[in-house]
């Protein structure tokens, strides 16, 4: 589908009467010209996004979010929300030792430690320099991992 197609598809099937019903309950001044603009444009916004995660773009009230699914599909959604929330920030006594590792580090490291245990168990054996040589580079990446 092309941009106007999606764009199309989305509004037409948004209430945009009752998201305007709700909107002058909370003493905002919309028209429903006005949404369906930002509609456009937030559409828009995540369509020429070059993101391949998700994505999520807001204004005025309203919601875009683009996903790519693996098994060959996109999902768009136009959403209206209203966000109340209660915010805190403070000092760490201890700030944080490590970052966050992804499960593809993860693997990989794990990868790696369990390499590096065959490589040193076989120059044990047979002490090659090929062996040494792998064994010096393995080190190297998981340091850099870490």
């Amino acid at each position: 589908m092309n941009l106007e197609q999606i764009q199309e598809k989305l509004i037409n099937d948004f209430d945009f009467d009752k998201v305007l019903e709700i909107l002058t309950k909370l003493g905002e001044n919309f028209t429903k010209d006005d949404l369906i603009e930002n509609a456009k444009n937030l559409i828009k916004t995540a369509y020429v996004s070059r993101e391949m995660d998700d994505v999520f773009f807001n204004a005025a009230y309203l919601v875009v979010s683009r996903t790519y699914y693996e098994n060959g599909f996109v999902h768009y959604g136009l959403n209206f929300s209203i966000d109340i929330q209660s915010n805190l920030e403070f000092d760490l006594k201890e700030t944080f030792s490590h970052r966050i590792v992804s499960e593809k580090e993860f693997i990989l490291r794990e990868e790696l430690s369990n390499l590096l245990e065959i490589n040193k168990a076989k120059y044990e054996d047979e002490k090659d320099e090929f062996l040494q040589a792998n064994i010096s580079k393995i080190e190297e990446i998981l340091e850099i991992l870490d």
